[in-house]
């Protein structure tokens, strides 16, 4: 026997929407065909379970890198200005040295804290960040401390790692922005989203969303990466 040699096997928004539908007895298993209206209510569904999806956390294949030019006497950056789409979180920064190429870790800190620092417009290297995330790309900003000097503006750049958002299903050809291993999980939460307004028995919902959890369950656990933990004190807590 032979294998087919190829791995890019795939769905698009359509298929994952009669395929829910079949699963809750909507369409018959062999012959159904969604109609124009089950196709359009099944996609504002699916494209709610999509948003919904981006709350699990920060997988990796949804991670992505900028790189923020630094301007002297600017210590915000919008989304907009940054050319990337809204992020959902920045998870980790660090400033590069343009001439020793020597990477610096940057503390993100949040509201609370960004709020508390004493003089914001205060000039230097930048030690820190905190990103204000807002509706849009325009409001979205990444704030920098101290404010980048004439110098350090020259000498440094910052590199963000942060959570992109999924990307909608709009058309019937849209194929899903997950990996394969998501489909399944994607086809059986759209059931269990789609079973309450066709009213499916409570047994079957029941049974539907068992199986979604598990299989939503299973890839999170999967996509989790693996790695030590490390716990240091927080020195700003001390005093010198």
């Amino acid at each position: 026997m032979a294998t087919s040699g190829s791995v890019d096997f795939s769905v698009n928004r359509d298929e994952l929407i009669e395929a829910a539908l079949r699963i809750c007895g909507v369409l018959d298993p062999e012959t159904g065909t969604a109609t124009s209206a089950q196709l359009s209510k099944g996609a504002e569904a699916l494209n709610m379970i999509v948003k919904d999806l981006q709350t699990d956390g920060m997988p990796l294949w949804a991670i992505k890198k900028s790189t923020i030019t630094l301007v002297a006497d600017d210590k915000d950056y919008s989304v907009t200005d940054m050319s990337i789409d809204r992020p959902l979180r920045v998870i980790q920064a660090y400033r590069t040295d343009v001439n020793s190429s020597v990477d610096t870790p940057l503390e993100i800190v949040t509201r609370d804290e960004y709020i508390n620092l004493g003089n914001k417009s205060s000039t230097g290297v930048p030690v820190l960040l905190y990103y204000d995330p807002q509706l849009t790309d325009a409001l979205a900003t990444l704030y920098v401390y101290p404010t980048p000097s004439t110098a350090s503006a020259a000498a440094n750049t910052i590199t963000i790692y942060y959570q992109r958002p999924f990307e909608d299903f709009d058309a019937a050809s849209d194929t899903p922005d997950f990996p394969q291993e998501w489909y399944r999980t994607v086809k059986w939460l759209l059931a269990a989203d789609l079973a309450f307004e066709y009213q499916v028995p409570t047994d079957k919902v029941d049974r539907i969303e068992a199986k979604a959890q598990l299989a939503h369950q299973k890839v999170l656990d999967f996509g989790q990466e693996e790695g030590s933990v490390y716990m240091f004190p927080d020195e700003r807590m001390y005093n010198g």
